[in-house]
């Protein structure tokens, strides 16, 4: 493996930082900033709320990340799997050590599921779902269109979460679509 190094290094391919790439690539040469980003799917999680509300289809959140990319910038389809801020130096699973100038992190959070008990083997089952994970969008339409009467329940967790409104804004969602059916 050879040595990388780039002016710009940004781990993590989301909307932050393939949209921070972008803006930065309009003022830099091309080769300068390299985005680490091993998922080859792209997921434009802000409009999830939106799916889980039935206004529009999943899958106009889903794109080919490589179609995302500014042309610009190099992909490094890999993982970052450590930081060495003193030696301006990423560890990435396969593509070896890069170098750079300036570091952004835009890695976003990882859900941990099995960190409550049953949720995992339940999620999208049971009148049980969330607009945190693809898989589970379309339980959540589900459940709101087939309620027929009873009590629905949305949860806002105390500690950290993706988009604090996310919670709420479905809750008006459902409230919307309740009332008009």
């Amino acid at each position: 493996m050879s040595e990388q190094h780039y002016e710009i290094v940004i781990v993590g391919g989301g909307a932050a930082g393939i949209s921070t790439a972008a803006r930065l690539a309009k003022e830099l040469p091309s080769g300068s900033i390299a985005i680490i980003e091993p998922s080859t799917e792209h997921y434009y999680q802000p409009i999830w709320t939106l799916v889980g509300g039935g206004v529009v289809p999943k899958e106009v959140s889903q794109r080919d990340t490589a179609t995302l990319i500014p042309e610009s910038c190099e992909w490094i389809r890999d993982a970052a799997t450590g930081f060495d801020p003193e030696n301006n130096k990423i560890t990435t699973k396969d593509s070896g050590d890069i170098h750079y100038e300036y570091l952004i992190v835009a890695a976003g959070l990882q859900i941990n599921w099995t960190d409550i008990k049953g949720l995992s083997r339940n999620l999208g089952k049971k009148g049980i779902c969330s607009n945190y994970s693809y898989k589970s969008l379309d339980s959540t339409w589900e459940n709101i269109r087939n309620l027929g009467k009873g009590t629905a329940i949305f949860t806002q967790p105390g500690s950290p979460i993706k988009c604090g409104g996310a919670p709420q804004k479905i809750m008006y969602l459902a409230e919307d679509y309740f009332k008009r059916s």
